[in-house]
């Protein structure tokens, strides 16, 4: 599987399934098609586009996940095959009896990694003045957060990165829509990488809303999140940019970020497959160690997305 995103963005398409291939269609015009082995995430940006039940579950069944986009490209909800794992019984029992203090040394490292991702990216950023700053609030992260270090540092972080004026807010336009965008690809697939080792989604370390199904998700992604920060800095933008397909091409190349594990240099997507999995492992050996990706700015590899 190549893990391409496939966003249908245009209105009035309608997707049916052939023989292992996904056929796009504009009324009676056949507009491409494309093998179901090579999507690892179907984006249904578009607000009018018909399918059938059928192509769902065999993306399910490939461990594909469907991601519906709301305005401002913001996920309003996402298909995940929760049920594709053999151990997907003995996982869930591992995530409801996991204890709180080991959760809270878990995500005590995420927020000193995301924090550290972003003192990288504001260096990469040329910005200085902050990268010291950032640095040292990630030394200050204690067990569980309790000081909520994470959103202090954030703070900072955005007023350096894109100015003193910049508020981050998903439902604003421009630079914001941008990360919206960037942050559904990455935040898509890492529900694949959750789900393909038996995790439950809404299972969270840290996030706790009754309302998300997608806390765990979003919990081990946190720390991904300066990746597409770093990526929308450098494409220049202001307030008043609009979201081209050639934008698009360059966020969802984020997925190809090298990043250092365990297991070598990887690109982003499959890092979230070791993270997952660690997670998994301490779950059963009730130990607050997890295999997180260091990110070391190594540019990422321009691998494209299909986009219809």
């Amino acid at each position: 599987m190549l893990n391409r995103v496939l966003e249908i963005y245009e209105e009035n398409r309608y997707l049916s399934l052939t023989r292992g291939f996904i056929v796009i269609q504009h009324g009676s015009e056949e507009l491409g098609k494309i093998p179901l082995d090579d999507i690892g995430v179907l984006l249904l940006s578009a607000q009018s586009v018909s399918f059938s039940k059928n192509i769902l579950n065999a993306l399910a069944e490939k461990g594909c996940i469907t991601v519906l986009c709301g305005k401002n490209y913001a996920p309003l909800s996402m298909v995940l095959p929760v049920y594709s794992h053999y151990h997907f019984a003995k996982v869930i029992k591992l995530q409801i009896n996991a204890s709180f203090p080991l959760k809270k040394r878990i995500w005590q490292q995420i927020v000193i990694q995301k924090i550290k991702n972003q003192a990288l990216t504001l260096k990469l950023c040329k910005k200085d003045d902050s990268v010291q700053l950032i640095e040292k609030i990630a030394g200050m992260v204690k067990s569980g957060d309790s000081e909520n270090r994470e959103a202090y540092a954030a703070k900072m972080y955005w007023k350096a990165l894109f100015g003193k004026e910049f508020v981050r807010d998903k439902e604003l336009p421009g630079i914001n829509s941008f990360l919206n965008y960037g942050y559904a690809i990455m935040r898509a697939s890492m529900a694949r990488a959750v789900c393909a080792c038996g995790l439950l989604p809404s299972l969270g370390i840290h996030h706790d809303n009754n309302l998300n199904q997608f806390a765990l998700a979003d919990d081990l992604f946190e720390i991904y999140r300066p990746l597409v920060d770093y990526v929308v800095y450098n494409m220049f933008l202001d307030d008043s940019a609009e979201l081209t397909t050639e934008y698009k091409q360059k966020l969802t190349n984020t997925l190809w970020v090298k990043v250092r594990t365990s297991e070598g240099n990887s690109p982003a997507f499959q890092s979230m497959q070791y993270l997952a999995a660690s997670f998994v492992h301490a779950l059963e050996d009730k130990t607050p160690t997890v295999d997180l990706p260091i990110w070391t700015g190594v540019e990422y590899e321009r691998l494209g997305t299909q986009q219809v």
